[in-house]
């Protein structure tokens, strides 16, 4: 057999871009138990892996194949492609081509390759933007998502690298470390489809005496130009960067408030005395507990945002720690339901085992970690500009079942997993949920309390949560639904989605959020766990329960789960009809949730006995008298149950109706009924 083809193949990594596999393509098929690691040697690399494929993708094995891939030790001294030209802090970073030399067997001397595959960064395209101003030239790469759907906007990750990566060589950026592929390979992309955007800058462009050149106004210019070009969601533009580019981050902030949905800030610091006004922002600190620069003065400016009232949550990493644990403490850490996070690697995790520290180690080695956090990457894809503020009710108290009083602007959460994979969640308002499959994660219904319903569900799961859907129309079901890319909902619900209560009034609720419609009989597929939406109108026009095939729950919003049984909207009979189409299902229904909580399942057969009772021509007795709303007394707090609806949004019967309304007692289920609206289809 005859070699065709060698190809070095390079892939990033935390520290930098590295060739990390050779590829041989024979002009025949090689069967896989025929070939022996002795017989191949790579030129001053270390084989830790070799197999036949049919594909030639590293990773792609096969029995047999006409390619027969080794895969290269990464710590071999000469694996990575960064060179330095120059000498000391003139010094510039420049990107050698992959290179291996392979003896192939039966053979004295190596071959070259004559090919190379540069994993994830082959996927970037190169341009130069000249700004309006001064016609400067800014050279940037750009990714753009393989797939795009029509109509479709997408996220735009910014990633502005460290001074030790200035080079005149425009693929710098994407070599240095993986600040900027990490987002851009097949799995980043399968959990967040997203732009990235990693310029080049060939000098400093931040420095310690906290000023920054004309290339941060610049991409900024840059930026906009994309948004113009490109279908980029403006609500959602993240940025991040490392040291230099985390320094010149910061200062976008300050001058562009609000311009990003979120940052993660790497190994970086910058004016404490100017930092207090990011308190607003969304963002994301990791630094290293060694660096002498960052981690105190960071830290410096973060009791600026504290005094400016901002608050701030801070936590430790151990960088020795496997991954997952890792994710989970930021995870832990996200789950606070807070918007700014100051973090650390502890001590120095940050170092390589048996590696001696040198001026900067500490500093260097903490992006070489930062970027493999998935758990950071999913709390900043949760961010939004559509941040709702709650800050004009900072004097309006929640009060829980136990006395507890927090001010209705302060995030509240309680999570308790009632199937596995499946939580319920309280913040404010009805319960909502959060459904976790094996690719990704749904969230039905949002409750109406202050902060982000997405970024909080985001903090259960390992898995990307970007969906809700809304049972059904009312405030306490849909207040939050802008948090996320995506919201799925009946056609009728749309119009009404999303109008705020009374007790809400001062608050911008957004209602342009991205919706799909969906209808009886439309299936969420988490992986390997199904979700099929059911259409049943009565407490809302529109409204549409969602069962579980997985785990055999009925999500069914405020339809069938109320403590004292249904308060009727329509006919007595159209409602007997469809809870018939639910009894004919129940061996597929283990348990009912709602927003008021758990019911059980015999719910459904004692509502349609009950119904059953008055059609057969028995009524219920009158409506007791309500119990008025009484206001607070001048002076005194305004104080509402948490999990109860406020005082000024109960629902009032109009006085016109009450003379027609009964409450029928029977199998064991209260039902609230009209006794003009007992048949569908005749009159009384």
């Amino acid at each position: 057999m005859e070699i065709n083809n060698i190809t070095a193949v390079t892939e990033v990594t935390g520290n930098g871009q590295m060739v990390s596999a050779a590829v041989l393509e024979y002009d025949n098929v090689v069967p896989g138990d025929g070939i022996k690691a002795a017989d191949y040697q790579v030129k001053e690399r270390h084989i830790t892996k070799m197999y036949t494929s049919q594909s030639g993708e590293p990773g792609q094995e096969s029995a047999e194949g006409r390619y027969v891939i080794l895969e290269l030790d990464l710590k071999d001294k000469s694996a990575s492609v960064k060179r330095r030209i120059g000498k000391g802090r003139d010094a510039k970073l420049w990107i050698a081509p992959g290179e291996v030399e392979v003896r192939l067997p039966g053979e004295n001397n190596y071959r070259k390759n004559n090919q190379v595959m540069n994993l994830t960064v082959d996927a970037f395209q190169n341009f130069t933007f000249v700004t309006t101003g001064n016609h400067c030239k800014l050279e940037f790469n750009l990714f753009c998502p393989w797939v795009m759907e029509e109509g479709k906007k997408y996220p735009l990750v910014l990633f502005m690298h460290d001074a030790g990566s200035c080079s005149e060589d425009i693929m710098a950026p994407l070599a240095q470390g993986n600040g900027a592929t990490v987002w851009a390979g097949q799995r980043a992309q399968d959990r967040h489809t997203c732009f990235v955007l990693a310029p080049r800058y060939p000098e400093q462009t931040a420095n310690d005496d906290f000023e920054v050149t004309w290339e941060a106004d610049a991409t900024l210019e840059l930026i906009r130009m994309l948004l113009r070009v490109y279908p980029i969601d403006e609500k959602r533009i993240y940025g991040t960067g490392q040291s230099m580019g985390c320094m010149m981050l910061c200062e976008l902030l300050i001058r562009n408030p609000g311009f990003f949905a979120g940052c993660f800030l790497v190994a970086g610091q910058w004016n404490p005395a100017s930092m207090g006004v990011v308190k607003d922002e969304n963002l994301w600190i990791l630094v290293s507990e060694m660096d002498e620069k960052a981690f105190p003065i960071m830290g410096k400016c973060m009791e600026q945002v504290e005094k400016q009232g901002g608050c701030v949550v801070r936590g430790t990493l151990n960088a020795k720690d496997p991954l997952e644990e890792q994710n989970n403490a930021v995870r832990r850490l996200a789950r606070t339901g807070e918007h700014i996070f100051f973090t650390w690697f502890e001590k120095d995790s940050v170092l390589p085992d048996g590696e001696e520290p040198f001026p900067g180690a500490y500093h260097v080695h903490t992006w070489t970690h930062a970027y493999n956090l998935e758990a950071i990457h999913d709390w900043l894809f949760a961010q939004t500009k559509d941040k709702i503020d709650f800050s004009s009710k900072c004097e309006v108290l929640l009060e829980d079942e136990l006395g507890n009083r927090l001010p209705m602007n302060i995030p509240y959460y309680h999570a308790e997993l009632i199937a596995p994979g499946t939580w319920q969640i309280a913040s404010d308002g009805d319960y909502f949920y959060l459904l976790e499959g094996e690719k990704e994660a749904l969230v039905i219904d949002s409750g109406y309390g202050c902060g982000n319903t997405r970024a909080f569900c985001q903090s259960l799961t390992d898995k990307p949560v970007k969906y809700i859907a809304n049972t059904h129309d009312h405030f306490d079901h849909t207040a939050n639904n802008c948090y996320f890319e995506c919201v799925y909902m009946s056609k009728e619900t749309q119009p009404l989605a999303t109008i705020p209560f009374p007790s809400f009034e001062g608050i911008d609720f957004p209602r342009d959020y991205p919706v799909v419609i969906i209808d009886e009989g439309y299936t969420f597929d988490l992986g390997g766990r199904e979700i099929e939406t059911i259409k049943f109108s009565d407490h809302a026009v529109g409204s549409l329960l969602f069962l579980d095939k997985k785990e055999k729950i009925l999500f069914c919003g405020d339809e069938l789960c109320m403590p004292f049984g249904k308060a009727l909207h329509g006919s007595v009979e159209h409602v007997y009809t469809m809870l018939g189409k639910l009894q004919d299902r129940m061996d597929e229904i283990s348990v009912l949730y709602g927003g008021p909580g758990r019911g059980e399942k015999d719910i459904i057969i004692r509502l349609r006995e009950n119904m059953k009772y008055i059609l057969d021509g028995h009524e219920g007795k009158p409506l007791e008298k309500q119990e008025m709303t009484q206001e607070p007394q001048t002076g005194e707090p305004v104080v509402y149950a948490r999990r109860m609806p406020h005082a000024p949004d109960r629902h009032q019967d109009n006085p016109m109706d009450i003379p027609f309304i009964r409450e029928m007692e029977y199998a064991g289920i209260k039902v609230i009924y009209d006794t003009r609206k007992v048949w569908e289809t005749r009159g009384n």
